[in-house]
């Protein structure tokens, strides 16, 4: 099972591509404070997309480790207590905060840009580099180095 923050799932829904998110995850794994970040302003873009996406699963979280709260903002605190509670396959986390806790609790992560690789290794898409400009001119920030890195190791 994957748990998943909410700046993957508002990257894909930004460009219009929820569609191909269900198909590179299958189903996912939300708690309530992520939820309600990505669905409660009915403006915000791929809000209504989100809230009708029947293989996104809102699922309540009943503790969160202390240790973690002062560290991370209370959905990322939500998804990697969810991740533990469930023991999930996979967190889907962009912050790099986040990641390092994630990492640092013996959970397997992933971001919105290693998705869109899983993607094209199965074969989904031919490139990532026009979804993740996509992203990015939605308001997706990645550093420089991260994304020369990256259309380097992808031959892009």
């Amino acid at each position: 099972m994957i748990v998943s923050n909410a700046t993957p799932l508002l990257a894909f829904a930004r460009i219009d591509a929820l569609e191909l998110l269900a198909h590179i995850v299958r189903h996912m794994l939300i708690p309530e404070t992520v939820w309600h970040e990505v669905t409660r302003d009915p403006w915000r873009p791929g809000a209504e997309a989100i809230r009708h996406a029947s293989w996104v699963e809102v699922h309540p979280v009943a503790t969160i480790p202390p240790a973690i709260l002062p560290l991370l903002d209370r959905g990322e605190a939500e998804v990697i207590a969810l991740a533990e509670a469930i023991v999930a396959t996979e967190v889907v986390l962009d912050e790099r905060a986040a990641r390092a806790v994630a990492t640092a609790r013996g959970l397997k992560i992933i971001g919105t840009a290693g998705l869109l690789v899983r993607a094209k290794q199965r074969g989904l898409i031919p490139a990532v580099r026009p979804w993740l400009e996509r992203m990015q001119n939605q308001g997706m920030r990645y550093s420089q180095r991260f994304i020369e890195e990256l259309f380097h190791q992808l031959d892009e």
